[in-house]
């Protein structure tokens, strides 16, 4: 079996690193297929030793993208940074497996270590991602220790050919109610709420100038990575609610595109929806995480229509830099979107036509209401008071329910009961 995971390790990563080259030769799909059935036969759910808390010293095996430029590389950064608040002894093994985005964020890298050193490993990858990471590490990293899965998942129901990622794990967490619930539907082991602290860098000395925004008028911002994919980021839908508030009489507003990772497709038919509107920038630059702060508070609105989040880092942060948010009503943001510290969108919803990523066919998510997200626009736009208490609210609610220090607190107390420790 161990020699199996080294070659299918080996051919998985060839396999990555040819991609452009055999998507000529093979369909996507089918691709995709031959490299699950390859995984799928060296994967053992049954080798992982059950945890003995005295194996290895007291402390975390942070496993994730802790390099990578898209939010589940933020996350991992977040959970790191919390986990630097407590007084628990940690390490960061990173890793790329199964993952297309940048890996050129360098916060961590003091962290970094080639193996795991304690007792218990956080994994902050998603289900998918799990049975060839665990190919990718040796092959004791899971034994005797107590092994976690961060997890995060938009829908409210676990794909089924994720669920043999449950046997690798002891428990699960996730930062939002709605991620918990989506998981205990299928989930033979405790979930657990963990909060991120959301606290984002404002270090970046970035002006609108550096962003070739003007300065005088009123602008909203949308953004969103193709890796994402455009149906669930759904930024058409931010152009459009833009479009019935402003096109046309355009004197001192404008719209702020940001696209990561842009493809040609996605950037035509995003740049077809603005057709007769004037004062919209497109930014495809890619950003540090300053600088996407930066970004956002040089802006006066951010707005996400999206149809289902994960957890809404973005919506969280922009709320915390105090820049007002638009955002469907529905999945995790709801945790902390209300009337009084942002401007929730009603929705419907609908069930999922058309399989894409994977979001199936036969699933649910929100199809937001446009035509109320248009009536917050010209609000926060017509309506300085409004604006004001929209963003003092959301930069005081985010600062007193999801600091880092309050992340710790819950990091710190689940891995002391996890060992015994209770409260000393």
């Amino acid at each position: 079996m161990k020699i199996k995971r080294v070659l299918v390790n080996t051919v998985c990563n060839l396999g990555d690193r040819l991609k452009p080259v055999i998507l000529k030769i093979v369909p996507l799909s089918v691709s995709k297929k031959i490299k699950q059935r390859l995984i799928n036969s060296a994967y053992d759910g049954s080798a992982k030793k059950p945890f003995e808390k005295d194996a290895y010293p007291y402390g975390i095996n942070l496993i994730g993208f802790i390099k990578a430029q898209m939010g589940l590389g933020e996350g991992c950064r977040l959970i790191a940074r919390a986990t630097e608040v407590t007084d628990i002894p940690f390490g960061i093994i990173e890793t790329r497996v199964g993952n297309p985005f940048n890996h050129n964020d360098t916060t961590f890298d003091d962290r970094l270590m080639k193996s795991a050193q304690y007792g218990i490993n956080i994994f902050h990858v998603n289900p998918e991602q799990m049975v060839p990471l665990q190919l990718s590490l040796p092959v004791d990293t899971l034994d005797r220790r107590y092994n976690v899965g961060i997890w995060l998942w938009e829908l409210e129901e676990l794909p089924d050919e994720w669920l043999n990622a449950f046997s690798l794990v002891d428990e699960v967490w996730a930062p939002s109610v709605f991620n918990c619930e989506s998981l205990r539907r299928k989930s033979p082991v405790p979930v657990t709420l963990i909060p991120y602290g959301i606290e984002p860098s404002t270090d970046s000395d970035k002006s609108r100038g550096d962003f070739r925004l003007p300065d005088g008028d009123f602008l909203f911002l949308c953004m969103y990575d193709t890796n994402s994919t455009i149906e669930r980021k759904n930024p058409v839908g931010a152009i459009r609610a833009y479009k019935k508030a402003f096109c046309g009489n355009e004197n001192g507003v404008g719209l702020v595109v940001k696209v990561n990772n842009p493809t040609d497709e996605d950037m035509a038919r995003i740049k077809s929806e603005c057709d007769g509107c004037e004062n919209v920038y497109f930014i495809s630059d890619t950003l540090d995480r300053p600088d996407v702060n930066a970004l956002i508070s040089c802006c006066d609105v951010f707005v996400s229509l999206h149809r289902a989040e994960g957890f809404g880092l973005v919506i969280a942060e922009a709320m915390a830099l105090g820049t007002p948010v638009i955002a469907t009503n529905w999945s995790a943001n709801v945790d902390f979107m209300n009337g009084e510290n942002s401007c929730p969108v009603g929705y419907t919803l609908v069930t999922i036509e058309k399989s894409c990523h994977s979001y199936k066919a036969g699933q649910r998510w929100a199809e937001p209401d446009e035509d109320e997200a248009t009536e917050y626009m010209k609000r926060l736009f017509s309506d300085r008071e409004y604006y004001d208490r929209i963003r003092t609210g959301a930069k005081e609610y985010i600062t007193e329910n999801y600091s880092v220090k309050k992340s710790a607190e819950a990091i710190k107390n689940r891995i002391d009961e996890i060992y015994g420790r209770g409260n000393a």
